[in-house]
């Protein structure tokens, strides 16, 4: 039982983290995660010493996820930056083509209201 609570833990928090990344809403803090990690894979260590069939095959794949991927981010020397554009502020400009070609001027708007929508390609 504990190998499975152990992956339930590490399960129900990795799923969560995935839907924060489909979101990008990934929160700065992000010690609850880690913990909530690291409690997973300590549940499932210790339910892989305890022995038992179900224990030690619920608990490697609890302890494996529990314990690398927080290692995994300690080790990155990726840094959190600020986005070039945030909400609220003002636009850069530029200059792209429009859907018939023709240059687009983001400065000839300055002062007018205006919806700029961004579509990613798809190929």
């Amino acid at each position: 039982m504990l190998g499975l609570l152990a992956l339930i833990v590490v399960a129900a928090t990795f799923l969560n983290w995935l839907q924060l990344i489909e979101r990008v809403a990934i929160p700065r803090n992000r010690r609850g995660w880690f913990a909530s990690f690291l409690a997973g894979g300590t549940l499932g260590a210790v339910a892989i010493s305890t022995g038992g069939f179900f224990n030690v095959l619920f608990g490697i794949p609890a302890a494996l996820v529990g314990f690398v991927f927080p290692a995994l981010r300690l080790q990155s020397t990726q840094q959190p930056n600020r986005p070039a554009v945030a909400v609220g502020d003002p636009m850069m400009t530029f200059v792209a083509p429009d859907e018939h070609g023709h240059d687009f001027d983001l400065s000839n708007l300055t002062g007018k209201p205006y919806l700029l929508k961004f579509f990613r390609g798809h190929w």
